[in-house]
């Protein structure tokens, strides 16, 4: 289901910023394609998952494939083009949980296969080939782009949820961030320099409940902190390192809803735009061992050779 009015980027939070809908494309990337795979390595109820395999087939991220067993046939599901295209938010995700979040069991290496190593993922830029930070980007928002509460139109259902308990799916810190629409929109809207509680509630359209409980998880998930130079007398936020390490994150969402949602015909709504050589941030994910931009089907995860 679509809302009229919202763009890109917009359409992009709605569809893939939800925990269950993450990790299910997670576990299709590791190999799972059956019903029965993603409830045991998820622990995921019945309902859930029949509702978000559905919202993935309508929205051309998950097909059906039968298969035989035991002599009748049943529906597994494969990645399609654009599910299979979710692969940079999945692995600038994984990377920054395995980085910023401790954990007593910690999140397997990322393995780049060309090189064998165990990698670090940088971001660049896919026009000119160099290295990304926040600083070297600014925001582009179309003027008069609606507010973001018409998200709520887009998939009304609750986002957030407990976690499965195995360590590979276990992504706390990760989902606070990327796992629920309203969590990434207003850490989105902290990285494109909104600072008070009252831009942000004018800038989102979020209810003043919503956002207290998100600044709140974000505060003690240590994204973000009250005030500047660490008093909270000005009652304003800012972003800490922590938060502006997550900024990969984000540039893949923006990135997958631009290619994606733009072609089924909505509005480009909001732009990363690359300083270095002034284009829209096209993202390359880069392996830090040997300069060499991952593929989808060169990294891994496990231990270096």
């Amino acid at each position: 289901m679509r809302a009229q009015g919202v763009g890109a980027v917009g359409r992009g939070l709605g569809l893939l910023a939800d925990t269950w809908t993450l990790l299910i494309l997670q576990r299709a990337f590791l190999g799972v394609t059956r019903y029965a795979g993603w409830r045991e390595t998820l622990n995921i109820s019945d309902a859930t998952l029949s509702a978000r395999l559905r919202s993935l087939v309508e929205a051309d991220l998950l097909e059906p494939r039968p298969y035989r067993e035991g002599g009748r046939e049943r529906r597994g599901y494969a990645l399609t083009e654009r599910g299979g295209d979710c692969w940079k938010l999945l692995l600038a995700t994984w990377y920054w949980e395995q980085q910023w979040v401790p954990r007593e069991v910690p999140l397997p290496d990322i393995v780049h296969r060309e090189c064998g190593a165990a990698a670090g993922v940088q971001l660049a830029c896919d026009h000119c080939g160099e290295r990304v930070a926040f600083r070297d980007t600014e925001v582009w928002r179309k003027p008069g782009a609606p507010a973001l509460q018409l998200l709520s139109r887009v998939h009304p259902r609750r986002t957030r949820g407990r976690l499965p308990s195995d360590p590979l799916s276990l992504l706390p810190g990760a989902m606070e961030i990327i796992g629920d629409r309203w969590g990434a929109t207003v850490l989105g809207a902290g990285l494109a320099g909104v600072r008070s509680f009252t831009a942000f509630g004018d800038e989102l359209g979020i209810s003043p409940e919503v956002l207290s409980d998100r600044l709140r998880r974000f505060i003690e998930l240590g994204v973000m902190e009250r005030g500047f130079g660490g008093t909270a007398r000005d009652g304003r936020y800012r972003i800490t390192e922590k938060g502006l390490a997550s900024f990969p994150i984000h540039a893949c969402l923006i990135d997958w809803s631009l290619r994606w949602q733009v072609a089924d015909g909505a509005e480009v709504d909001l732009e990363i735009l690359h300083a270095g050589c002034g284009e829209r941030l096209r993202v390359r994910l880069v392996c830090d061992r040997c300069d060499t931009p991952f593929t989808r089907g060169s990294v891994s995860p496990g231990r270096p050779r």
